[in-house]
C-alpha cells in the first residue's frame, strides 16, 4: 500500500491512494459545478497532494490518472 502525504498551513493529509484520488476528485468536482472559486490555501492544498500522485506514478504530468494503475 502506498501512503500518500501532503500539507498545506492547516491542511494535512495522510492516507492511500485510492482516498487520495477520491478527496482530489470531490474537491474538484464540488467546486467545478458550485461556481464558486477555490480559495488559495485549499487549492495548493489539492496540488500538493497531486504532485505526491505523480511522485508515486499515480498521475502524469497532466495531472491525468495513468490507466491500468490501481495502487
Amino acid at each position: 500500500m502506498i501512503l500518500i502525504q501532503a500539507r498545506e498551513k492547516f491542511l494535512t493529509f495522510h492516507g492511500d491512494t485510492n482516498s487520495a484520488l477520491n478527496l482530489v476528485n470531490s474537491l474538484r468536482e464540488a467546486y467545478d459545478g458550485s461556481g464558486l472559486e477555490m480559495s488559495k490555501m485549499l487549492n495548493d492544498f489539492v496540488f500538493n497532494i497531486e504532485v505526491a500522485l505523480q511522485n508515486e506514478g499515480i498521475l502524469d504530468q497532466d495531472f491525468n490518472q495513468i490507466k491500468g494503475e490501481d495502487k
